[in-house]
């Protein structure tokens, strides 16, 4: 069984709720305090030296770090990186979006304070230049990249609108990400940007080669925080499968799969997806990826063209209050 498996039935209980909020928090924190107090901010930026004399909280604050000043397009870009983290967040479970992040934090830490003594022991003008502007690099800029490049692998034919106006597909933002990414790691003179830069990209390949099925997983499946089936499920599962009946009233087989409220649906031919919107299933394109919208009420499925599109179903009826 995988590892992650394991420590997801051990610990997924304590996998942070809600955690893509608490980090557009940190960053809100973090731009208030370089606004009001600016001081403050060299007090829980990532410096090697001081850490290594004792001020260990400087290996979590970092991530207040804001990574860029603070604009309209910077407001615009937090809400999109918060939109992408919640839908990872729900398509994934709160556990894997917490091993994801907090492994990312963790893998920076460790790169960093591995560094700073290779630096001191190499002494070049450059290597030293990297160490004194590490604190200005280690931010989560490349964090939220890696949540773009998370997005983009989990819902490569998505449809976006960047900035609310151009429309792009995931895939291609993913790929344009990665080209920018290796632009930047090729132009920058400071080692150090560079190993956070390689150690970004580490985090997510690390991350996608240990949960290769992780793609296959809709909201609905998404794993739950403690790990633990519910009653609805473990009902269906020792009743051996029920019959149900679909939308049109007609028996089609056993249960074949779970919507997210826990009870089975089945479609004509045999098909286990079925978008609301055009009525497609994987029987009409096998390259079709399903999603259930979190924000409908009730059990709406998706096909990529209408995830983000749709209008979302209140009290039966699209757009309703």
């Amino acid at each position: 069984m995988n590892i992650l498996k394991k420590m997801e039935r051990r610990f997924g209980k304590y996998a942070i709720r809600d955690l893509p909020i608490i980090m557009i928090a940190f960053q809100v924190i973090g731009y208030t305090l370089k606004v009001i107090s600016p001081d403050v901010l060299y007090a829980i930026c990532f410096d090697p030296a001081k850490i290594c004399h004792g001020q260990i909280w400087r290996l979590l604050t970092w991530v207040l770090m804001p990574p860029s000043d603070l604009t309209i397009f910077t407001v615009i870009m937090l809400f999109f990186y918060y939109w992408i983290a919640r839908m990872l967040a729900n398509t994934w479970g709160d556990f894997y979006f917490n091993v994801y992040i907090i492994g990312g934090i963790l893998i920076t830490d460790i790169g960093m304070m591995i560094a700073y003594p290779v630096f001191l022991s190499v002494g070049s003008a450059p290597a030293l230049l990297s160490i004194a502007y590490m604190s200005a690099c280690v931010t989560t800029y490349y964090i939220q990249t890696s949540i773009l490049l998370a997005f983009a692998f989990t819902y490569p034919n998505a449809q976006v609108l960047l900035y609310f106006i151009i429309p792009v597909k995931m895939s291609w933002l993913g790929i344009f990400e990665g080209i920018l990414l290796a632009y930047e790691f090729i132009r920058t003179p400071l080692y150090t940007q560079k190993l956070v830069i390689l150690l970004s990209v580490m985090n997510f390949i690390i991350y996608f080669l240990s949960t290769r099925d992780l793609r296959k997983i809709t909201p609905n499946q998404g794993r739950r925080p403690s790990g633990r089936a519910s009653s609805a499920q473990r009902a269906q599962s020792s009743s051996g499968g029920a019959r149900f009946k679909n939308a049109s009233g007609h028996a089609s087989g056993t249960a074949s799969r779970q919507n997210a409220s826990g009870y089975t649906k089945i479609y004509p031919n045999g098909a286990r997806h079925r978008c609301t919107i055009c009525g497609r299933t994987e029987l009409d394109d096998d390259s079709l990826e399903f999603r259930y919208c979190s924000k409908c009420e009730g059990s709406h499925e998706y096909c990529q063209d209408h995830l983000f599109t749709h209008q979302h179903i209140k009290n039966g009826v699209p757009g309703g209050q």
